[in-house]
């Protein structure tokens, strides 16, 4: 009876030690400011799929405050996909915003159906608020993908 319930509870254990890696390889998709040589606000980001699927729609959420105006039918929410080096994957997605935000106000803006393009091992995520007028975007939020080097 002793070897029995000492055989089952080496099973139990190995069972959990084997189990174990396997749950810390999936890592939550986080997003950090854009590099840039002129200061662009910081946006968060939250996406539905982490990691988002090849060929499937995502669903993205991007929210902050900025120190710009956000104008209505003027600014975009675009979010790209592009490989290791920064080259675009695909075309980016483009929604235009369809409420005027003051600047230090918080927005909140949901894009639904961004259509996920095939996707490398590795890859970066960019999302960028823009008004297409001026060169520098109003908000920004990038995430790297894998292993990028």
């Amino acid at each position: 009876m002793k070897n029995f319930i000492f055989a089952s509870i080496l099973f139990a254990l190995l069972l959990t030690v084997n189990a174990a890696p396997f749950q810390l390889n999936k890592r939550a998709i986080t997003f950090f400011p854009c590099l840039s040589k002129d200061p662009i606000n910081f946006i968060g980001v939250k996406i539905e799929t982490d990691p988002p699927k090849s060929g499937e729609k995502e669903s993205f959420n991007a929210f902050g405050t900025l120190t710009k105006d956000i104008t209505n039918g003027k600014t975009i929410l675009f979010i790209a996909y592009g490989d290791e080096k920064g080259n675009p994957i695909d075309k980016p997605y483009t929604q235009n915003f369809t409420d005027s935000i003051k600047a230090g106000n918080p927005f909140n803006v949901s894009a639904p159906d961004v259509p996920t393009p095939q996707l490398p091992d590795s890859y970066l995520i960019n999302v960028i608020v823009k008004d297409p007028s001026e060169d520098i975007p109003i908000g920004c939020a990038t995430a790297a993908v894998g292993e990028i080097n």
